[in-house]
């Protein structure tokens, strides 16, 4: 220990030993060539390191940063051992020269050290053949990419978080009249009439910069500006990209103005659309009205020259049947028959015209509905033993008249219209279907061409002879117009021999 204690007390003590020129037999060309070689390998090892440091100065990205610096602290300390062996031949500092020399062979070491530790990330880079070919991979890429972007019928604008253009395709010069060169590193604002703060915060947003799901595109509708200074309107699908060098936006931009020319050309045709059909609506309500009125005044004035006709056939007939021949008698039975036929058509001609006559909404109960129609056709259910069943009905609104007008005619024409080896059977259901209702009337009666099912629903049709089944056919006319009435549809579902299925909907949303 006191030798070195001794040892750093004389670190610069000269008294020992000789100058190197005193030791041995040196030559001057010896000598010196000895001095000026130290002092050349000392020059080098000094101007290498400062090479190194200004390197890594300009080039702070370079990989394994802190393995420059360990070169450059182990060159300038085997460069000060070169500079010291140079100045012993002058001033003896051999304990100097020990202390530097064994902090130069520490440093070197720990550079070693260093190194191995490097080692498997040195391994690991790839080679030079690896990176031209990932070089040329990645121009061909972009060589794609601008293709693509070329190719694109929008017009695509890619910028960064400064709204600095970086990119545009030939797509944007048509749009806007600018050249490309005139657009690149200037703001998008040059483009659109829209900040660029508004932009880069939905960038962001969708990015995931706020933290907020979202899709990765958002549309902005807003205006253009060409070169000229004109306005037109713009739609821009805003997509975001994350990379190093910050945010990335990328807006497809397409022109608008032949879009909102049909929108407004669709907006006027409506318009002018729904003022024809107000018009057509109040003519044709002006029409039926007409026509209603028309059809009462006409069938009550023909009663009146039908009930002269009866009269007078009704006294021929006590006068003077049976005192002519058996011809004559025929014949007035044919007219009293007639006379009588078209006192019924008349009055239900009447009856149809006055339908919807006296619109006063009311809620019905369609299961108390239902037993008033079975009370007053219950002579006709007991001639025929026939079976009307029905499940629990709802309430509804509607006109009381005319709805056991309806439920009336559905049940009657069954029962008329039943086989003739089998009673009748008839089943009522409603069932609830997106705000309506949908009632149900099913027999097992004799059944319905499919070729009829449209026809049925005229007025006056009839599909039978009245020597078959009574009536004037008018009866499903009548249901027909009741359930329009109400706002809904009728159909029936048929096969013949197997029975019918009558099909009606009401609205449940009918305002009182």
């Amino acid at each position: 220990m006191r030798q070195v204690i001794e040892f750093f007390e004389k670190l610069l003590d000269t008294s020992d030993w000789p100058p190197r020129w005193h030791c041995g037999n040196w030559t001057d060309f010896h000598g010196w060539l000895f001095i000026i070689s130290d002092l050349l390998v000392w020059s080098a090892y000094f101007a290498i390191p400062l090479i190194i440091i200004r390197y890594i100065s300009r080039r702070q990205d370079a990989r394994f940063f802190r393995l420059y610096f360990f070169f450059a602290g182990f060159i300038l300390a085997c460069g000060a051992t070169h500079l010291i062996d140079a100045v012993t031949f002058w001033f003896p500092v051999y304990r100097l020269n020990a202390l530097f020399r064994f902090c130069t062979g520490v440093f070197s070491w720990i550079t070693v050290i260093y190194l191995i530790k490097l080692l498997p990330k040195a391994f690991a880079l790839r080679t030079n053949s690896q990176l031209e070919a990932e070089v040329d991979q990645r121009k061909k890429a972009e060589e794609k990419f601008r293709n693509l972007l070329e190719a694109a019928p929008d017009s695509m604008v890619i910028m960064d978080d400064t709204g600095t253009i970086q990119l545009v395709n030939a797509q944007t010069e048509k749009m806007f009249g600018y050249k490309r060169e005139q657009m690149i590193t200037n703001n998008v604002e040059m483009l659109m009439i829209s900040r660029f703060e508004r932009l880069l915060h939905i960038g962001r947003e969708l990015s995931g910069g706020t933290n907020k799901p979202g899709p990765m595109v958002e549309r902005v509708e807003c205006f253009g500006k060409r070169v000229d200074g004109t306005e037109f309107p713009i739609e821009i699908s805003l997509s975001p990209m994350k990379s190093e060098e910050g945010l990335i936006l990328t807006a497809a931009i397409r022109d608008l103005s032949e879009k909102k020319r049909l929108e407004m050309e669709i907006r006027e045709a409506h318009s002018s659309l729904e003022r024809k059909v107000k018009q057509r609506t109040a003519e044709l309500e002006v029409k039926n009205r007409e026509l209603e009125t028309f059809a009462y005044v006409a069938s009550h004035d023909l009663q009146e020259p039908l009930r002269t006709t009866t009269s007078f056939v009704d006294l021929l007939r006590k006068r003077y049947y049976g005192q002519l021949d058996s011809n004559a008698d025929q014949v007035l039975d044919y007219i009293s028959q007639s006379s009588d036929r078209m006192k019924v058509l008349i009055h239900n001609l009447l009856d149809y015209s006055r339908l919807g006559k006296e619109k006063e909404l009311v809620t019905l109960c369609c299961n108390e509905l239902l037993q008033d129609v079975l009370h007053d056709l219950d002579q006709s259910i007991r001639e025929t033993n026939a079976s009307v069943q029905s499940e629990p009905l709802p309430q509804i609104t509607g006109y009381k008249t005319e709805m056991k007008q309806l439920f009336q005619n559905l049940v009657s024409n069954s029962i008329k219209f039943r086989k003739n080896n089998s009673d009748p059977v008839i089943m009522v259901k409603a069932e609830k279907d997106n705000g309506s209702w949908i009632f149900s009337f099913k027999d097992n009666g004799i059944g319905i061409n499919t070729a009829f099912h449209e026809k049925i629903f005229v007025l006056f049709k009839r599909l039978h002879k009245r020597s078959d089944y009574e009536g004037t056919g008018i009866g499903l006319a009548y249901c027909k117009k009741i359930v329009e009435l109400h706002g809904g549809k009728i159909w029936v579902e048929s096969v013949p021999d197997e029975g019918c299925t009558f099909f009606f909907t009401i609205s449940e949303t009918q305002r009182l």
